[in-house]
């Protein structure tokens, strides 16, 4: 199982977010300090934001911060709100009906998918920093 940058970007954007406290931070700091492109973190941002973890505020000194406590903020809810669903086919959370039975390899996936999530899950934005 491979992420793509959206994981890897969003996580360590919103570690920056984390990082910084209570004061809103604007993303074009975010990419400046991070390597990142501006127009990219926007649209993760715009996912995150959609996904209730992070929230922006207008003005002046606006930007974005945590939409939530880090320590309520699960590391899956960051990786699916950004990427989908972490399962390696859609067979194992339910989105497509395979044929259990003549796919001797259905119980692997089924595994690792329940793995990586029980891992993910267990993890919070806190826990990370």
């Amino acid at each position: 199982m491979k992420f793509s940058t959206k994981a890897e970007y969003g996580l360590r954007a919103i570690v920056h977010l984390d990082k910084t406290g209570k004061k809103p931070v604007s993303l074009a700091l975010i990419a400046k300090e991070e390597g990142l492109s501006l127009g990219y973190l926007e649209r993760l941002f715009a996912k995150l934001k959609k996904a209730g973890l992070v929230k922006a505020e207008k003005g002046v000194n606006g930007g974005y911060l945590l939409a939530k406590s880090a320590s309520k903020i699960k590391v899956l809810e960051i990786i699916e709100a950004l990427e989908g669903s972490v399962a390696p086919y859609d067979c194992v959370d339910g989105k497509k009906i395979c044929c259990e039975c003549a796919c001797k390899v259905h119980p692997v996936w089924e595994k690792l998918y329940k793995q990586v999530k029980k891992t993910l899950n267990s993890m919070t934005l806190s826990s990370i920093m």
